[in-house]
């Protein structure tokens, strides 16, 4: 009976991380696809819009002008390659969702940044004078599986 628990939770990691890519670069695609239209950003709610930004640094744009996003790109593959390593060795479900949606996030931006050297960002929100830099699903996924990682290391310290 062990087997197939171990079996369901490398099959439910295996399966987030796919559909967290497929459903990332099918994104990207149909962004670039229609990205004439999305200039002005197309407003679904006064506090989200959807753009076209290529987004040839890091988080937020940093170190785009160094031209280093195949580079950039090459280095995701090899830290997914280390998430990768985690997630064999985690025991726990909730620590390989949160891998998971990570490698999702970190496979869906590498391919992104080796083949078109610029990673595709469309989803804009802004609150008042608040705006936050313009993010995609892969960025989504890793900060969801990021945040969910700490916040499951901090409740086992304090248990």
């Amino acid at each position: 009976m062990k087997i197939f628990e171990t079996v369901n939770k490398e099959f439910l990691a295996f399966m987030i991380t796919t559909l967290l890519i497929i459903t990332d670069q099918i994104t990207k695609y149909f962004v670039a696809l229609h990205k004439a239209s999305l200039y002005p950003p197309m407003e679904i709610f006064s506090w989200f819009n959807f753009v076209y930004v290529e987004n040839k640094g890091i988080s937020f744009g940093i170190l785009s002008k160094f031209n280093i996003s195949f580079y950039l790109g090459i280095i995701s593959f090899l830290i997914s390659f280390y998430i990768i390593y985690l997630l064999k060795n985690s025991k726990k479900i909730t620590e390989k969702i949160a891998f998971s949606l990570i490698l999702g996030g970190a496979i869906g931006n590498g391919i992104d940044r080796v083949i078109r050297e610029y990673v595709i960002d469309f989803i804009d929100i802004s609150l008042n004078n608040f705006h936050w830099p313009a993010f995609n699903i892969a960025d989504s996924s890793i900060t969801v599986g990021g945040i969910l990682y700490f916040w499951f290391i901090f409740l086992k310290k304090n248990h």
